[in-house]
């Protein structure tokens, strides 16, 4: 029999564990949305994220063909959103990003014009209003990506230049801005093949810490590092490091760069391919290639999607810090968006429906709500007697970890620092106006680990005393921010 206070001890120990498990809850595998549809123009051509007016909620911008312009869609609160200002911009805009052009504080954007070959760039005055500033190009501009080449707080811009939006040659152009954001050209680099190379992704693939870029042409997929100087100053140049090219592959179709091995610090590759061109069944396959930490890659696992042509986009959409792919269908015949929940060693689940709405030009997942949960975003063409729109989706099921700061500007928070014998844990995020991509946890001045999200969720061990505990922030484009505080292991 037990004693009165060994039985009491027994009862403790029992609640506490349910206590544990209570909080210690499983991440859904079916995620649920909530949609949302706003009207930005009739031929809606790409979306992407910011915080455009500086007020701490995350806004949208999309670019409409028809119009020649760009739509703001501004934050209200919960992920909800209203329409905003319209700017124009040159003929039939293809391609967004946002960035930092010129020595303000405020975020940018540029827009490749396919129609007349320019670019425009829209300085942001940080009230949700730009100043118009473009520049010619050398070809047809048909993927654009932006990233800091140089590490001197202003944005580059990465541009796959074609003879035709179908056809090549192609040419990789890296144009960068001096303190008043007018660019010049660093470097051109002829890309192989006479199909136009459309897709185009950043990220540091050697892990140097500095921004490389990768380029899908037909079949092939190009991995280009960055040799720039990385110091502020000089030109920005990049050199190929590697060719990936899936198998059986009649076309690339989608591109993502991802962390799909938590423990990895290098990114992954998500390729999507259209298997068999006479195949009227139209297969896709999205084949999942690891990066080996220095450039280059090996094929880990393939997921079987629907349809003919998809976007790509990674986030973590269960909540379980581990990143997930979406797939976006880019047909009249597959305008659906699905996602398939990552397993932490490079395979994936089956992709589960989440909604439809008709041919989307451009995805794009972050915690619009501002709840701790990644929500989607997507450009919509419509057809069969459908409105184009830009949809939403808010996130309802995922699991919450630490609602982050406003993204008015680079910031983390931390929501829990605890301790117990021989153990720290915390619970962080962070948020900018571009985004916060990485979240690492710090203890004295050694990084222990990281979470490659907005989000942070970690238990590391300590030893018994006093310990500074740092968490940084690093947002789109590399700037760190970092919050310290000292905490006692008992």
């Amino acid at each position: 029999m037990f004693s009165a206070k060994l039985r009491w001890s027994y009862l403790s120990l029992v609640c506490l564990l349910l206590v544990s498990t209570a909080l210690a809850q499983a991440p859904p595998t079916n995620v649920t949305f909530n949609t949302q549809t706003y009207t930005t123009g009739s031929l809606p051509a790409g979306v992407v994220s910011g915080d455009f007016n500086e007020d701490g909620k995350p806004d949208l911008a999309v670019i409409d063909g028809n119009s020649n312009s760009v739509q703001l869609l501004l934050g209200v609160g919960g992920g909800l959103l209203t329409l905003g200002g319209q700017t124009n911009t040159g003929m039939n805009p293809v391609q967004i990003v946002t960035g930092k052009f010129n020595l303000t504080s405020h975020q940018d954007l540029a827009i490749a014009n396919a129609g007349d070959q320019t670019m425009t760039i829209l300085l942001g005055k940080g009230d949700g209003t730009f100043t118009t500033e473009s520049f010619h190009l050398g070809g047809v501009p048909t993927a654009l990506v932006a990233a800091d080449f140089l590490n001197n707080g202003r944005t580059q811009l990465a541009v796959v230049e074609c003879a035709s939006q179908q056809l090549g040659p192609c040419s990789l152009n890296i144009y960068q801005s001096d303190a008043t954001a007018k660019f010049t050209r660093s470097q051109k680099i002829s890309l192989p093949g006479s199909f136009a190379a459309s897709l185009i992704v950043s990220d540091d693939f050697n892990h140097d810490h500095k921004p490389d870029v990768a380029v899908a042409t037909h079949t092939h997929v190009l991995v280009f590092v960055d040799t720039s100087s990385f110091n502020g100053a000089g030109l920005a140049t990049l050199a190929l490091r590697t060719t990936v090219t899936p198998p059986n592959t009649a076309a690339i179709s989608g591109l993502a760069a991802g962390h799909f091995v938590k423990n990895n610090p290098t990114p992954d590759l998500a390729i999507e391919v259209f298997d068999n061109v006479n195949d009227t069944s139209s297969p896709n396959t999205c084949y999942i290639f690891l990066n080996n930490g220095f450039g280059s890659f090996f094929l880990r696992s393939k997921l079987v999607t629907e349809g003919f042509g998809n976007i790509l986009a990674v986030a973590d959409i269960n909540g379980d810090g581990i990143q997930d792919l979406l797939v976006a269908g880019t047909s009249a015949h597959n305008g659906d968006i699905s996602f398939a929940l990552g397993h932490d060693d490079g395979t994936f689940s089956m992709p589960q429906l989440i909604t439809g709405f008709g041919p989307n030009t451009g995805i794009i997942a972050r915690d619009l709500a501002l709840d701790s949960r990644h929500s989607i975003a997507s450009s919509v063409v419509g057809v069969l007697g459908l409105p184009s729109v830009t949809a939403v989706l808010l996130n309802q099921n995922a699991l919450t970890n630490c609602p982050p700061p406003g993204s008015a500007k680079l910031a983390v928070k931390v929501c829990s620092a605890t301790t117990t014998t021989g153990h720290i844990s915390i619970s962080a995020s962070g948020n900018s106006p571009n985004g916060v991509k990485r979240v690492e946890l710090w203890v004295d001045g050694v990084k222990r680990t990281q979470n490659f999200s907005d989000q942070l969720r970690a238990t590391v061990t300590a030893a018994h005393g006093a310990h500074h505990v740092t968490v940084v922030g690093v947002d789109l484009y590399d700037t760190l921010v970092k919050q310290t505080m000292t905490v006692t292991v008992p």
